[in-house]
């Protein structure tokens, strides 16, 4: 669970968000709309730990997300970011095994990349992938730790119908077993019936 009171985020000496509050439950899957500018990857940051908010509190699972250390939040939460900043010609097998300190295992990491249909990418290096790849495999990354809390900016970015099928549907899962999923979509709300609540414009 994710609960945000009154949280203020300032960024380049600009208030992007204002005094923002929501309740995010465990179970369920949130999407959050609107248009660009609007402070939503912003708030996905800032609900990760990642980015530091001017006022109020953001807890997870009841304790403030700044009284975790790095460690305890990447067991905790998996962020996937629009834009997967996967620089270095490591192998999608090598960037897996990276997560081992944040508690996934040899076995976790197969079964992500199988339940994104990308296990054929195992060998291959992040560098050459294209930009749907390189999502799905930062998707795996989060799924692979089996973190509580999923946070995920624009996960059908560049997917084509079936993976976006697939991921709505491993999202469905995730939630069923009690996990919080929250995602950042540009997405008509017509589209995202499968959700449980959908905020519109943060502003």
């Amino acid at each position: 669970m994710i609960e945000i009171s009154q949280v203020t985020v300032i960024r380049d000496e600009q208030e992007i968000i204002s005094n923002f509050s929501a309740t995010f439950s465990a179970g369920t899957i949130s999407a959050i709309i609107g248009p660009n500018g609007t402070g939503k990857s912003t708030l996905l940051l800032a609900m990760a730990g990642d980015l530091p908010i001017q006022n109020g509190e953001i807890k997870i699972n009841g304790s403030k997300v700044n009284e975790y250390s790095i460690l305890e939040l990447a067991k905790l939460r998996g962020v996937v970011l629009q834009q997967p900043n996967f620089n270095l010609a490591f192998t999608v097998s090598e960037i897996m095994a990276m997560a081992r300190t944040a508690g996934s295992t040899a076995v976790s990491e197969n079964q992500a990349l199988r339940d994104l249909a990308i296990s054929e990418l195992a060998d291959r290096k992040v560098t050459e992938l294209s930009g749907g790849e390189k999502q799905r495999v930062a998707l795996a990354l989060a799924l692979c730790v089996n973190a509580q809390v999923l946070l995920l900016d624009e996960p059908f970015a560049a997917q084509d119908s079936a993976s976006k099928e697939r991921i709505i549907e491993l999202l469905k899962s995730e939630a069923k077993a009690g996990k919080t999923v929250i995602l950042v979509a540009h997405l008509p709300k017509q589209d995202l019936v499968w959700c449980d609540q959908i905020i519109d414009n943060l502003g």
